[in-house]
């Protein structure tokens, strides 16, 4: 894992160089997770460039997306692929969609836990996260590679990088590893909101729910592989079935994200 020197863009890493169980490792300038990428530079449009950026998957939802639109980068397309439209759903990994429950009463943990479940249970997150796999297997040139955010880069792109890194064959500890390092790249800007919150007058209470909001923490992905375990028995019938990857599929992802 690397992170990229973007200034204007937060928790930007490469996936690149995890050792899999087969010995292999993943490969470096093929897959990027990202939180929002609507304030980059244009020095930092030009790394991308450089990187070798082709694809960006937008995970966010309508309303975020017209809110903070992502920096157009030339010749990069840029797909809209929303895992949660609340119009859909009723369902949104949006921070202010899920402040405002925290506000209405509902605990942020219960929130997060929830969101991570329906991952797995609805249906069109499933077809989106599909969609997302599709997207990576079109992406066969070396030292090409697609980026895929949401707002934080922790909740909705955390799943789809774990979900990844397991078709790979990455062990669950360094899963886990890549998915709680969130924590350290938006600490500056979990700290700033939390002080901001304090600065405004908000309860103990609430700077502990505002902070279960913001934190990648390890019940929450667990959440969506206990929901996988109940739901399809094992994480390999979910792949087949839940996301309908086959197996020519899956050996074609290793091929082209191992090295």
């Amino acid at each position: 894992m690397k992170v990229l020197p973007i200034k204007e863009a937060a928790n930007v890493r490469d996936l690149g160089g995890y050792v899999t169980r087969s010995g292999k490792q993943t490969a470096a300038k093929k897959v990027i997770r990202s939180a929002a990428i609507d304030t980059l530079t244009p020095t930092d449009k030009q790394y991308f460039a450089e990187y070798g950026l082709q694809t960006i998957v937008d995970f966010r939802s309508a309303d975020e997306r017209a809110k903070k639109p992502d920096q157009v980068i030339e010749q990069v397309e840029n797909i809209f692929l929303p895992i949660f439209p609340i119009d859909e759903t009723g369902v949104s990994a949006a921070p202010n969609q899920l402040f405002n429950q925290i506000q209405n009463g509902q605990a942020a943990h219960e929130q997060m836990i929830e969101v991570y479940r329906h991952f797995i249970l609805d249906e069109h997150a499933k077809k989106q996260y599909r969609r997302y796999f599709e997207i990576l297997l079109a992406n066969p040139t070396p030292q090409k590679s697609v980026l895929f955010h949401c707002t934080a880069g922790k909740d909705r792109t955390g799943f789809a990088a774990a979900v990844l890194l397991k078709l790979l064959g990455v062990p669950n500890e360094i899963i886990q590893t890549d998915y709680l390092a969130t924590n350290v790249y938006l600490k500056p800007r979990i700290d700033a909101m939390l002080a901001e919150a304090k600065t405004a007058g908000a309860s103990a209470e609430l700077l502990h729910e505002i902070t279960d909001l913001l934190a990648a923490k390890p019940e929450y992905l667990a959440a969506s592989f206990a929901e996988i375990k109940q739901t399809y028995g094992t994480f390999e019938e979910f792949v087949a079935k839940g996301l309908q990857l086959n197996a020519q599929a899956i050996a074609d992802l290793q091929k082209i994200y191992l090295v």
